[in-house]
């Protein structure tokens, strides 16, 4: 196999393996739909076959890209829209995973790139997403007028609370993947030799941090302060390590379905750091 195609398909493993992390608080697993009514397991599976058709495309685009960093964008969401399409035929209109399209496009189309420059590692990829994004808070989030009709969660969450989502996550470098996701992961794996409980673990420590506008639109920024704070707590006595941390976790899940709260927006980091996680290791 080429490297170039390894890439797509280590895209695919990473999300696949993401939503069949379990017990994920109010997200979809093999056991649970979570705290969502039009979505479950065999739909994301479903979803992500789309996905994984369009990876080994924007793998190869970037392989073969020859410009600036800085004018990748417009192309890799052109390539984005034509997977988006697909997803929502499959799923009958139901946003499985459209900020996931965003996010490893973006990530993909860097690896690519990176791999034809013999330069490939997590820490390059986080600098080739923040050069091929830069300034895109500042013009797709600073120049919003309110009143706007049909604004997206994003737009909105900007809106009212200045807060930037993914779109200043992937302009800083994924952060929270970088500092958090990944080092978490990588404890847990060490200690425990589970990829799960390692996945559950990290997707705490994103949420401890991550600026999930899924929960702050459909929650209110009260809420989405009160999870982060939660998230840390549970970090703080363990996480998947300890018996208490377990227990929090179990507690939370069952608070959010009570809640309604999904931090999809944090699931889409934890693919991302699976993702950088297995480029390290197989690369």
């Amino acid at each position: 196999m080429k490297k170039v195609d390894l890439l797509g398909e280590l895209a695919t493993r990473s999300i696949l393996l993401e939503v069949s992390t379990h017990p994920k608080p109010g997200l979809v697993t093999p056991f649970s739909p979570g705290a969502h009514r039009d979505m479950d397991f065999t739909l994301f599976l479903k979803s992500t076959a789309v996905l994984s058709q369009g990876f080994k495309e924007v793998s190869h685009f970037g392989y073969n890209y020859k410009g600036d960093l800085n004018k990748m964008l417009p192309p890799l969401r052109k390539l984005g829209l034509d997977v988006e399409d697909r997803m929502f035929q499959v799923t009958n209109g139901v946003n499985t995973q459209k900020g996931l399209i965003f996010l490893f496009y973006l990530m993909l189309g860097a690896s690519g790139y990176l791999l034809n420059k013999r330069r490939l590692s997590p820490k390059n990829i986080s600098s080739a997403v923040s050069k091929i994004t830069a300034g895109i808070t500042d013009k797709e989030l600073g120049t919003i007028k309110k009143g706007k009709k049909s604004l997206s969660k994003g737009e909105n969450t900007f809106l009212k609370h200045g807060i930037t989502g993914i779109r200043g996550e992937v302009e800083k470098g994924l952060p929270t993947v970088m500092e958090l996701g990944l080092p978490e992961f990588k404890k847990a794996y060490e200690k425990t030799q589970d990829l799960n409980k390692s996945s559950l673990h990290a997707l705490i420590a994103i949420m401890s941090k991550a600026e999930d506008t899924n929960i702050i639109s459909r929650n209110g920024i009260d809420v989405y302060y009160n999870v982060q704070k939660k998230a840390d707590e549970i970090l703080k006595v363990g996480g998947v390590l300890t018996t208490p941390g377990m227990m929090k976790i179990i507690d939370m899940g069952t608070d959010f379905l009570k809640m309604n709260i999904s931090p999809g927006g944090s699931a889409d980091l934890l693919s991302a750091t699976l993702f950088l996680y297995f480029i390290e290791r197989e690369v």
